[in-house]
């Protein structure tokens, strides 16, 4: 891993932090490689069991890095650390944060002073949001005379709704934390000095739940949108059978009769 990402791993959780303060961890080409392969990582390792994103000295992320080019968004965003057209680059890109959004494993993006551009949509892209006080959001993307990216076209709407997303897009507003809340973009508020502790305690609690039971509840709800109630159903039905074949399952059971709280391995 690069200089500009720190990675920590601590009982199933995976904290992954932003390292560039000096430029509020403006995501630069190794940046983007750092991600792409913690995904990979923890996809495939079974001890990885939950993921926490977050940013060193007081921002979440500035954004892409700007490297001279017509917009902050539109250089610098691939891997290879060279000028490439911006469709290339937006198409690594969003390959990067598709593999994020279908993670199979719960995600958490830890987000304290600024979350801008992509790295909203890198936020978005978590199944949860904690923010600090102090946090601020912004979709930038107009005041550059740029269309969305960082999924945001998808995941904005699905948060907020609609109108509202069409609000926070074609303004190109900061947004303090207590609207971010009100208005759904995050989970939950809480004091600048108490966000890594509440975020880590999220984390913790999720990499120790029922990693299989976990990656099908993120599945069925990621899709609820996009199919019937009979195909929901029915699908529930698959992934609960899925479910039923865990040693999860079976030590769920056991707690129950046991009048004790589970303790799950993740198999």
């Amino acid at each position: 891993m690069s200089e500009v990402t720190l990675v920590e791993r601590s009982g199933g959780l995976v904290t992954v932090t932003f390292n560039r303060p000096d430029r509020k961890n403006a995501l630069n080409a190794e940046s983007w490689a750092d991600l792409e392969r913690i995904l990979t990582e923890v996809a495939t390792n079974p001890d990885d069991r939950a993921l926490l994103l977050t940013g060193a000295g007081g921002d979440f992320s500035s954004g892409a890095e700007l490297s001279g080019s017509m917009s902050d968004d539109t250089s610098s965003a691939g891997l290879s650390g060279e000028r490439q057209s911006t469709l290339y680059e937006m198409r690594t890109v969003g390959e990067i944060l598709s593999r994020l959004h279908r993670l199979p494993k719960p995600t958490i993006a830890a987000v304290d002073g600024v979350a801008v551009g992509v790295s909203l949509g890198i936020a978005l892209a978590c199944d949860l949001i904690v923010a600090s006080d102090r946090a601020r959001f912004c979709e930038v993307f107009v005041r550059r005379g740029l269309a969305l990216d960082g999924g945001t076209s998808w995941t904005l709407p699905r948060h907020v709704g609609l109108r509202r997303a069409k609000q926070i897009a074609f303004m190109g507003d900061m947004i303090a934390a207590a609207d971010a809340l009100a208005w759904g973009l995050v989970n939950e508020v809480v004091a600048a000095p108490d966000l890594m502790r509440v975020a880590t305690e999220w984390g913790h609690r999720l990499a120790a739940g029922p990693t299989t039971a976990l990656s099908l509840i993120k599945r069925s709800l990621d899709s609820s949108m996009a199919v019937s109630f009979e195909q929901a159903i029915e699908d529930e039905a698959r992934a609960q059978h899925v479910a039923f074949t865990t040693d999860d399952l079976a030590e769920g059971i056991r707690a129950f009769v046991e009048r004790r709280a589970p303790r799950f391995t993740g198999t």
